[in-house]
């Protein structure tokens, strides 16, 4: 009773201590870097845990399916009282039975079972028995009798090429993800220098207005163009928060916890990603596929053995059968001689036997021979037309890649005439050559500009990214093991 009402003590005060450390915990935010993300992402993403998961499953069926043909081992064991009343006597017995037994299935489809016999009635009544079946034609040669198991190994190369899958897309997606926060903050940057210079003006029109060098109608435009700064710099703040849950997301993170992320530098990381040649990105991008090897696996794997077993479905079945037995406890009757009857050679069982199965028009299997050979047509059609997409991905993705970079030279090129436009229409406004709509719209020209710029450098560094992860290099890239 009192430590029923200790626990009913305890438990509240351990829950708040828990609630407190956890919020003490995340008090301050997490300031997480893209390598940072990168190994948080390959250890608590959903979908490489599951893949692992997957993988510890197809390695466990893989285990039974071998474990098949090794020696099984079981005892049945049975114990029976009974008492009958007959022109009024009563007769009670007692029978008692043990017996283990030993199974044995080889690659060639031959069925061994070695079991004994340990009956006690009114005496010990032992017996010994071994059982050889052996299929002749439909289910006999390893091709057939391992198929399963060379299907289950199949699919555990499958489950750890789906790890390294799911590995490259995590750490694609967090790459990307990142970038998009590093974009969004790069934004806001872009948005408070233009807040700065709206501000600015509208200080400069102030003071040429009191100066009576300016109308006051020009102030409504200057303030007009601070406040659309303003509400561009509040909208792309929220834009980063959700960039920054949709990274979190990416990494397998709690999307509340409070996090912020350092910034990259841009161009160090495009460094990281050399501009392989076409040839190679094609080959590269064939070789390492996973997509792709899973279906030469499953093609030359369980779909050609899907065809092997339907056609051995359409043979006749002969199946040799021989037996042998020694002692008493065969014939179940109540014979004495205990262990001595296993050795005396006076009870003794010896048999062999054929059994012949002929089908007749079997519609069914010859339905299954067909759905076989179709199903093998249509994936190396399959197959074929993979290849050739896989190879013109890879060319898209070279061509991509040259395009971006073109496009980010004449940004960036662009950006640097627009940035001296600007300076020399804010010297022509200063000295009131030019009016405050003027200087807005060299305003806008010039965040525009910049925010190309910044998109164009994205767009070709995430451009480098997809080609990493279409020639398979990404987890090497970022030196990362496949372990499972």
């Amino acid at each position: 009773m009192i430590s029923n009402n200790i626990k009913k003590i305890t438990s509240p005060l351990i829950g708040l201590i828990c609630l407190w450390l956890s919020i003490h915990a995340y008090a301050n935010p997490l300031k997480l870097s893209l390598e940072e993300a990168i190994m948080l992402a390959i250890r608590d993403n959903p979908n490489v845990q599951q893949s692992r998961l997957n993988y510890v499953l197809q390695k466990f069926n893989r285990e039974v399916q071998e474990w098949q043909f090794q020696p099984h081992y079981a005892i049945d064991a049975a114990g029976t009282m009974a008492r009958t009343k007959s022109n009024g006597e009563t007769q009670s017995t007692h029978r008692y039975s043990i017996s283990p037994n030993a199974t044995l299935l080889t690659p060639f489809g031959t069925q061994v079972t070695l079991s004994a016999t340990n009956n006690i009635i009114t005496s010990y009544q032992p017996g010994l028995s071994l059982e050889i079946l052996q299929p002749l034609l439909r289910g006999f040669g390893r091709p057939i009798v391992e198929a399963a198991l060379y299907n289950t190994r199949d699919n555990e190369k499958i489950a750890k090429l789906n790890v390294e899958a799911a590995l490259r897309a995590t750490v694609t997606n967090v790459i990307n993800a990142y970038l998009d926060v590093v974009s969004a903050q790069h934004t806001i940057r872009i948005d408070e220098d233009a807040v700065k210079r709206a501000a600015k003006s509208v200080e400069q029109t102030h003071l040429f207005i009191k100066a009576g060098r300016k109308a006051g109608n020009e102030l409504i435009t200057v303030q007009a163009n601070l406040a659309s700064a303003r509400a561009k710099l509040e909208s792309d703040r929220n834009a980063l928060k959700q960039s920054g849950y949709a990274l979190l997301t990416a990494i397998g993170l709690n999307p509340n916890l409070d996090t912020t992320f350092t910034s990259i530098d841009i161009p160090k990381l495009i460094k990281k990603y050399p501009k392989p040649a076409l040839q190679q990105a094609k080959t590269s991008a064939l070789s390492n596929d996973i997509q792709y090897q899973i279906d030469q696996i499953t093609l030359h794997g369980s779909t050609t053995r899907a065809l092997l077993l339907a056609e051995d479905g359409t043979r006749w079945q002969l199946n040799f059968n021989a037996n042998a037995g020694i002692g008493s406890g065969l014939s179940g009757q109540q014979n004495t001689g205990g262990l001595t009857s296993l050795i005396d050679g006076q009870n003794q069982v010896e048999g062999a036997s054929l059994t012949l199965k002929i089908p007749l028009n079997d519609k069914m299997a010859k339905q299954a021979v067909l759905n076989a050979k179709v199903a093998l047509q249509e994936a190396e059609i399959a197959l074929r037309q993979e290849k050739w997409n896989k190879e013109t991905n890879a060319i898209n993705s070279y061509n991509s890649i040259a395009s971006t970079a073109r496009t980010l030279s004449f940004s960036e090129e662009a950006e640097q005439l627009q940035n001296k436009t600007y300076e020399l229409n804010f010297q022509k406004y200063l000295h009131g050559l030019i009016d405050s709509l003027e200087l807005q719209s060299a305003q806008l020209q010039l965040i525009q500009s910049q925010q190309a710029t910044l998109s164009s450098r994205i767009s070709y560094l995430k451009s480098l990214i997809n080609m990493d992860l279409l020639m398979g290099h990404t987890l090497k890239t970022w030196s990362i093991e496949v372990r499972v």
